[in-house]
């Protein structure tokens, strides 16, 4: 721990050297707001609706299908401009409860020797979503973030497969998951107890 405190004072004046002469006198509050004035902002999101079920948001130019089978929409990055990597997103709904689909999920992950990076619980859809970062997969798109979002006899799993983890990439998985939302028709109708 000794070592942890001058590294860090270390870095911290390199980053002051590279300030301006203002901001390197500015308080700590003023030096974050113009640091994250200079992150890229995440793209504008067209949302896009599968059938009378739900509804999610996807970069502008992603070619997105749907199907009957799950996954139920995949959202493709093919042919969008940006900077972003390549990247997937599909959205399956399962009318199970989150407890059977995220065991389930989890059973599966295990043994195909996924490794989970991190996980969070988030509120999405006014619910409580888990969310999963998975690396190791042995594809073209190696990582994958997953979230669940679980409803009393329902769950949403909206997986988005990327290449390289990049830092423009987390607030682009973060506004598509985050957009995802049951359909009126869908959160309206008699739940059987």
């Amino acid at each position: 721990m000794k070592y942890l405190k001058p590294w860090a004072l270390g870095l911290g004046a390199v980053v002051t050297l590279g300030l301006s002469p203002a901001l390197a006198q500015a308080p700590d509050q003023l030096v974050a707001a113009e640091a994250a004035a200079a992150a890229e902002a995440p793209p504008v999101l067209e949302t896009t609706s599968y059938s009378d079920l739900f509804s999610i948001a996807f970069p502008a130019g992603w070619q997105v299908s749907e199907q009957t089978d799950a996954p139920q929409l995949v959202a493709d990055s093919v042919g969008a401009s940006g900077s972003l990597p390549a990247m997937r997103t599909e959205v399956t709904w399962q009318e199970a409860p989150p407890r059977e689909v995220v065991g389930e999920s989890l059973e599966s992950l295990r043994a195909n020797g996924y490794v989970v990076t991190r996980y969070d619980a988030v509120t999405i859809d006014g619910v409580t979503a888990v969310r999963l970062w998975i690396s190791g997969i042995p594809e073209a798109l190696p990582n994958a973030f997953i979230t669940y979002v679980g409803y009393p006899t329902a769950t949403a799993t909206i997986t988005s497969y990327y290449g390289d983890t990049t830092d423009n990439i987390d607030p682009v998985l973060n506004a598509i998951h985050r957009s995802f939302a049951r359909s009126q028709a869908t959160s309206t109708a008699p739940q059987d107890n």
